[in-house]
């Protein structure tokens, strides 16, 4: 289980009528794609008190939306990755926060003209799902800390449980079919013309409630993932929406809440907080496993640029930059027919012992009381006959007593084989989470000591800052490398050991096993452990690819920014000092590019070190030994190599033994000054 961050974006609406009509001002600024300005309205004041304080801040997050974005630009950029998710098995939920009037309905339901996040994403869902799958809807507002279903008005209030293995339940809230994306819209529609809306100073369509929507996708009759859609209520005060009696009571209830969600906030991102309370609030009870859990999450934070509110966005921005720091473990539900067999398995065991532990008693009891010796099978002959011919018991009683031991020891024997197989799947998890980071640190470390042999080459008697933080990373990346060998030579002897050990279990389970069904048990168990040992086996493959490509991925990226600045020099219509500064760009990005190829030059194998371990693998009489796989994957690959730029045109090499470097084939005056590499 890898740990991931949530994904945590803002958006900032347009100033509207009424703001303009109070000459506020705007006070928000989207910078970029990641980055906002919070401009405080004091600089615009003459306080010579406030003069030297900091009037501007930065806030950077995973995306930032300004005013003239609209639906789809959000839901292709946040919640669009994330029905994937969905799809292949992940819980997910997203949110939106903020305070009152700053559009997060707007987001999230949208309207007739411009649909929300909940259309455009259930929609989404649709394209990608088959006729084997089924989506069941649930649609629920939390109004004053009471749970209401939207789907079924007249249900009444409902409960907020927990059961034994900690999972939030809402019992009785109603789950509807939704066979097309028509049906979806009617739902979505009918739920939200339930929900509780008043007007207020601050907000005409003021949301008085917390809405809840539940897209649930089940697949053969099992629940294959879930996903969370919620349109929270505005954090508002008093002052602003001059409320008064009931709507002053909900206000207070949606700050109780809301307060509740940010000390969540507050704990999970902090370092030292060990416990965190989620049960100030149902909405924090709800949102258990999107905050710290096993989902994937996504927080939609909505600002209002408005110099009237900045003390609500600063109060907005710090809690999303907050909850950059929460990192939740995403794991994929696992379905139920994957448990199937083993469980029908184990049910036939138990019926079988106890049923045959009945028969024992009670042919016992019945011997017992007419006198007669005890008859525990029809092949084995209690009585013995001794030379005298007398009839002895004693044989009979034994008989039973050791048959009932071998039972209870393969009872015992098979409980530690599941408890061993369950141990090595953790380490064989925690063998892939070392492997990946070890493989990360090593193509860094190849890129860095490249750089840094380069400038020691060329700049013998002088220093550098950056190579000098070069090389201090590079001796922590050497030292962390160091511990994580000694943590894969640890784990991997634990495997070893384990393996070892399970053997042993499964000889002698074998040697116990009377009937055919108990040799079956063992066969399946033993057929399961191999199974889910070549699984990780299998991730860990196509996590050590993963890094790889991510990395082909910017490389290919360095190298479209380079074929521009190539292709702009190329053209000569630049002036000398337009010209000097293209050559600097050129001979950054290629000294970029080629250190950044170097890793994936030098790759030896991509065979993770939970293939490794794995025996031989037999199938249809053809061996496939671990052995040929690394011979297989350390096969040399064929080197990357740039154009050259010669007399104003792209010439692309042949063949990589020509020429060591492309500058050394270079002869224009442009190419002339560029550095080898």
């Amino acid at each position: 289980m890898q740990k991931q961050q949530l994904t945590v974006v803002v958006r900032v609406r347009p100033l509207n009528s009424a703001e303009k009509a109070r000459k506020a001002f705007q006070c928000v600024f989207p910078l970029d794609k990641k980055r906002v300005l919070l401009v405080d309205p004091e600089k615009f004041e003459n306080n010579i008190l406030r003069q030297n304080r900091q009037h501007e801040r930065k806030f950077e997050f995973d995306a930032t939306f300004g005013a003239v974005s609209n639906q789809e630009d959000v839901h292709e950029t946040t919640t669009g990755p994330i029905i994937d998710s969905v799809v292949q098995g992940f819980n997910a939920t997203v949110f939106a926060y903020g305070a009152t009037g700053s559009g997060k309905t707007f987001t999230m339901i949208g309207t007739k003209e411009r649909p929300g996040l909940m259309t455009l994403m259930t929609k989404a869902l649709y394209e990608k799902l088959d006729g084997q799958y089924q989506v069941l809807l649930s649609y629920m507002e939390i109004y004053n800390e009471i749970i209401r279903d939207l789907l079924n008005p007249t249900g009444g209030d409902l409960e907020l449980l927990e059961d034994e293995r900690g999972n939030i339940r809402v019992p009785g809230l109603s789950s509807v079919k939704a066979p097309n994306l028509s049906r979806i819209m009617q739902i979505l529609q009918e739920g939200n013309l339930r929900r509780t809306q008043e007007a207020t100073m601050a907000n005409k369509t003021s949301s008085r409630s917390h809405a809840l929507l539940q897209v649930m996708i089940v697949k053969n009759q099992s629940l294959h993932s879930k996903l969370f859609m919620i349109d929270l209520a505005g954090s508002e005060r008093a002052s602003n929406t001059q409320n008064r009696g009931i709507r002053l009571k909900e206000g207070a209830a949606i700050n109780r809440s809301l307060l509740a969600l940010g000390n969540v906030i507050n704990s999970l991102a902090s370092k030292t907080t060990k416990y965190v309370n989620y049960r100030d609030s149902k909405l924090t009870r709800l949102l258990k496993d999107s905050l710290g859990g096993t989902a994937k999450t996504c927080m939609i934070a909505h600002v209002t640029p408005s110099s009237s509110n900045f003390e609500e966005t600063y109060n907005t921005l710090m809690y999303a930059s907050r909850a950059m720091n929460i990192t939740n473990k995403p794991v994929r539900n696992r379905p139920a027919s994957a448990d199937q067999v083993y469980a029908e398995a184990m049910n036939a065991i138990r019926k079988e012992m106890g049923s045959q532990i009945k028969n024992s008693s009670s042919i016992s009891g019945l011997a017992a009381r007419n006198g007669l010796p005890e008859r525990t099978g029809s092949r084995s002959r209690p009585k013995s006959i001794s030379r005298n011919s007398s009839l002895t018991r004693a044989p009979a009683a034994s008989t039973t007593i050791d048959r009932g031991r071998g039972g209870s020891l393969f009872t015992q024997l098979k409980e530690q084989y599941m408890t061993l197989s369950d141990k090595q799947r953790k380490l064989r998890e925690k063998l892939m989470a070392i492997n990946q980071e070890a493989y990360s640190l090593e193509m860094s470390l190849i890129s860095k000591n490249a750089i840094i042999n380069a400038w020691e080459k060329a700049h013998q008697d002088k220093t550098n800052d950056s190579v000098e933080r070069l090389k201090q990373d590079g001796e922590l990346q050497r030292v962390r490398l160091v511990e994580l060998s000694d943590q894969r030579t640890k784990v991997e002897k634990a495997l070893r050991k384990g393996d070892e050990n399970a053997s042993g279990l499964e000889s002698r389970m074998r040697s116990l096993a009377a009937t055919n069904e108990q040799r079956e048990v063992v066969k399946l168990m033993v057929k399961m452990a191999e199974i889910e040992a070549q699984k990780i086996s299998a991730l860990s493959d196509l996590a050590i690819k993963g890094l790889i490509m991510d990395r082909t991925d910017t490389s290919i990226a360095k190298l479209q920014k380079y074929e521009l600045v190539a292709d702009r020099l190329i053209d000569g219509k630049l002036d000398e000092a337009d010209r000097k500064k293209l050559e600097e760009e050129y001979r950054l990005i290629k000294n970029q590019f080629h250190y950044h190829l170097l890793p994936l030059k030098n790759i030896q194998t991509t065979v993770s070190w939970n293939s490794m371990l794995l025996p031989k693998i037999n199938n249809n009489n053809n061996t496939i030994i671990m052995e040929e796989r690394l011979n297989s994957a350390s096969k040399k690959k064929s080197e990357i190599s740039l154009p050259i730029i010669a007399n104003g045109r792209e010439k692309y090499p042949t063949s990589s033994a020509e020429s060591t470097t492309d500058d050394d084939r270079v002869n224009s005056p442009v190419t002339e000054r560029l550095p080898n590499i």
